[in-house]
């Protein structure tokens, strides 16, 4: 009996055994795997790419330097995907700076389709450590335009900036070699502006140059694209060695970029293998979006327009305080947006006095010629506010159009209503008193009391008046009216 037993237990862990044998197998395959995934995870490189759109500003620069600063020991390379038609001084060096100083190769991709790398987006392309082409795209017409400053101050130039100084400020030795090349004479014209003009041109001809030869590109062709404004198409730009390749993919660049070698800010030299890396594009955060959102020129006028707006209502209601407050905050978002962009300070003036004018058309009687002069002065200064010509920084005319009618309209709908408000007739108050109409109470030897408006009021006339009578009231003196009969009630 007790053999049997042993028998039959015996025979029923047999399966358990079983069963735990598997699960302990499979247990040490999923380990096994998982630690394969890992370590195929971290022997792929890692790509962040970032996307240059539109006009280069503060905020778009920002972005960008930011993630080529983060790359550090979170990728093996960043992607640029460009498509611009130039932008500012400032910050199109500050795109550069980061890109020589970067620790990781950076790799410019003038995409998609269409795209372009105008004015300062051809600087970009050539300090950028690998440069590709999608098909399609052009690069090039990197003359300098006059951006900003008072007249008579010389213009911003690509090597010059609001706060770029000498290049050994910052220890940019790029630049430092650029401002030692001696760049090609040309005659100087015995005006100011032609000076600056050729120590403009002259001066960003060394830039581009040095760019080219530190990457080994085409400095003769960079040259002419900023002395004579020339472009390439993606095909031109290969075979001039002005782009290293065409890509018409992110995953087509990382494979041809693949087993190329660079050399990075230190000296050092770093041979690309991007093939299947993992691309992680990296967006703006909301605090660069609204501050990309603010920084365009037709938006800052908007909102600086807006808070002029505000700031005249709450004037108009008695310093209305939900009006001040949000008129305050739109005028300083405006001229903190304005402060980034280059401006014409004449156009500035001229706005200022526009809205002087407008102010003024408020409390004097002009008919019209103050807010009309207003208008006028406040339409040309807009259009001459950012002085620049890339596209993308200017404000657009029928913003001004629109703005400029708008303001002349609350001006004179203000000054309308005033002229209305003192040409109606007072109804309270000791003025409003006179006219008015009412009866006779008592009255006695050119004396007595009368009704007027449901109240008793000590009267004299020389009217000889009854009980009844009706009066109209000529003057107030003190707490007696002055009444005339007005015929009997």
């Amino acid at each position: 009996m007790s053999v049997t037993r042993r028998y039959s237990a015996k025979m029923l862990m047999t399966p358990v055994r079983l069963f735990c044998a598997g699960l302990i197998a499979l247990g040490a395959v999923m380990l096994a795997a998982g630690a394969l995934a890992r370590q195929s995870e971290s022997a792929a490189a890692t790509v962040h790419l970032v996307s240059l759109q539109g006009a280069i500003g503060p905020a778009r620069a920002g972005h960008v330097v930011r993630v080529i600063e983060r790359a550090a020991g979170e990728a093996d390379a960043v992607i640029i995907e460009m498509d611009t038609p130039g932008g500012l001084v400032d910050a199109m060096r500050d795109i550069n700076n980061a890109i020589l100083a970067s620790p990781v190769p950076v790799i410019v991709h003038v995409a998609p389709t269409g795209a372009r790398a105008t004015s300062a987006g051809a600087y970009i392309l050539y300090a950028a450590h690998v440069a590709a082409m999608a098909p399609g795209t052009t690069v090039g017409a990197a003359t300098p335009v006059t951006m900003g400053g008072a007249p008579g101050s010389p213009p911003q130039t690509p090597d010059e900036g609001d706060e770029g100084g000498e290049a050994g400020d910052n220890g940019n030795v790029l630049e430092d070699a650029a401002r030692e090349r001696t760049a090609p004479a040309s005659p100087q014209a015995p005006g100011n502006d032609e000076a600056m003009r050729n120590k403009m041109v002259n001066d960003s001809v060394a830039y581009i140059r040095a760019l080219a030869e530190l990457r080994g590109r085409n400095g003769d062709w960079a040259e002419r694209a900023v002395r004579e404004g020339v472009s390439l198409t993606y095909s031109e730009a290969v075979e001039q060695n002005a782009a290293d390749f065409v890509a018409a993919s992110t995953t087509e660049l990382l494979t041809v970029a693949s087993g190329r070698t660079v050399m990075l800010g230190d000296g050092s030299e770093v041979t690309l293998a991007l093939e299947g890396a993992s691309v992680e594009r990296v967006e703006m955060s909301l605090p660069t979006q609204i501050l990309t959102v603010i920084t365009d020129p037709n938006i800052a006028f908007l909102v600086l327009n807006l808070g002029f707006i505000g700031l005249l209502v709450s004037f108009y209601n008695g310093l209305e305080p939900v009006t001040f407050v949000a008129g305050l905050i739109c005028i300083i978002v405006g001229l903190y947006a304005l402060n980034t962009l280059p401006l014409n300070y004449a156009g500035a003036a001229l706005i200022v006095l526009g809205l002087g004018l407008l102010i003024a058309e408020v409390f004097v009687a002009s008919y019209g010629l103050l807010a009309l002069g207003g208008v006028v002065a406040f339409a040309i200064g807009a259009l001459m506010l950012v002085d620049t010509d890339v596209e993308g920084l200017r404000i657009d005319w029928p913003l001004v159009l629109v703005m400029s009618a708008v303001m002349g309209i609350s001006v004179l709908l203000a000054g309308s209503y005033g002229l209305a408000a003192q040409a109606r007739r007072i109804v309270t108050g000791r003025e409003g008193l006179t006219g008015a109409i009412g009866t006779v109470l008592s009255w006695a030897n050119g004396a007595g009391h009368v009704q007027v408006e449901g109240e008793r009021w000590q009267a004299v006339s020389s009217d000889d008046l009854q009980p009844g009578d009706g009066v109209k009231v000529v003057s107030v003196d003190g707490l007696t009216l002055k009444v005339k009969s007005s015929g009997r009630s």
